[in-house]
């Protein structure tokens, strides 16, 4: 099968990430057939983060900006589509601190093939790594409500439960992450990175855009990838080196409640683009709750769905 592979897009937004390399270098080494991957960074730094920058490499293409002019991980992306993306068939978003399990790609497109369904993207949070190499155990995880948090954005947990016990098929699911997001190059530019959000809330909205735009969401039924979730990986985030961070955030949730729970903003700039960035019309996002369990007026998870180690597998079914 892995003649008919398809070419492959690897979108990283880098933040001054010291990662970058072993990253880049293990998703090469890892692949099945890495000849056809192109793999594109939009790198922000600053003076002496030299170590930061993605490394040499034939099918690698960076841009490089100063960090002080970064608008956050939302901006950055969509910047990255913009400037980077091609012809590629599919593309695959990453974070810059990721490691890969052998035949990677090969795997991933088969597991997508597996959905029989040409409009799955698969995603999930990837279970963690501690650099440089100490992978975590093998388990599935699939994404679930959270909770929703102080300004009414939503926040994501992960259920698992054990690899030996994986399912057959891609498991189908109501959201996206940014850290490990697989698709056809079509959704991402049907559905455009929005650059006026800043953190919280990028995947909600990803995934009720994506979603109400036609397209179906599963989770990976096979561990392929490792993300580094430490605390203390010594890399400085956004919000670390720009003041103001606290006021993109609060144009961000504006904006977000506005697009998810229909609440106009005092600030107006909050939708800014709003038309280029909203949701789809598909299907509805009353619809979308229902099928996700949860209501963004009130603020409420309608229902929750627990994995219990050695037990059956609840899912979210539409």
């Amino acid at each position: 099968m892995s003649q008919n592979q398809p070419s492959l897009f690897v979108a990283i937004a880098n933040y001054r990430d010291r990662e970058i390399t072993a990253t880049i270098s293990d998703l090469f080494r890892q692949a099945a057939r890495p000849e056809l991957i192109r793999v594109g960074v939009l790198s922000q730094l600053m003076p002496g983060d030299e170590a930061c920058r993605a490394p040499a490499h034939p099918q690698v293409q960076e841009v490089v900006i100063d960090a002080a002019s970064s608008q956050g991980v939302c901006w950055a992306r969509s910047h990255l589509y913009q400037t980077l993306s091609g012809d590629e068939a599919f593309v695959l978003q990453i974070d810059s601190h990721m490691r890969f399990e052998p035949e990677w790609d090969l795997r991933l497109f088969e597991m997508w093939r597996q959905c029989e369904n040409p409009k799955a993207i698969i995603s999930h949070y990837p279970p963690g790594y501690t650099p440089p190499d100490q992978l975590a155990e093998k388990e599935i995880t699939v994404l679930k409500p959270g909770k929703f948090n102080a300004r009414g954005t939503l926040v994501y947990q992960s259920d698992t439960y054990p690899h030996k016990h994986r399912p057959s098929k891609p498991i189908p699911s109501a959201f996206v992450s940014g850290n490990f997001l697989f698709a056809p190059s079509s959704a991402l530019k049907q559905v455009p990175y929005d650059p006026y959000l800043y953190f919280f809330g990028e995947e909600i909205t990803l995934s009720a855009r994506l979603w109400t735009h036609g397209w179906d969401l599963y989770a990976p039924n096979d561990v392929l990838a490792y993300h580094n979730y430490g605390k203390q990986t010594g890399r400085p985030r956004h919000w670390d080196d720009h003041d103001q961070a606290s006021a993109m955030e609060a144009m961000s949730v504006d904006r977000i409640q506005y697009l998810l729970a229909c609440r106009q903003p005092e600030n107006p700039d909050s939708l800014k683009d709003i038309n280029i960035y909203g949701l789809g019309e598909q299907r509805t996002l009353t619809d979308y709750e229902l099928m996700a369990k949860i209501d963004f007026k009130k603020r409420k998870i309608l229902e929750t769905c627990y994995i219990r180690r050695g037990r059956r597998l609840n899912i979210y079914k539409a």
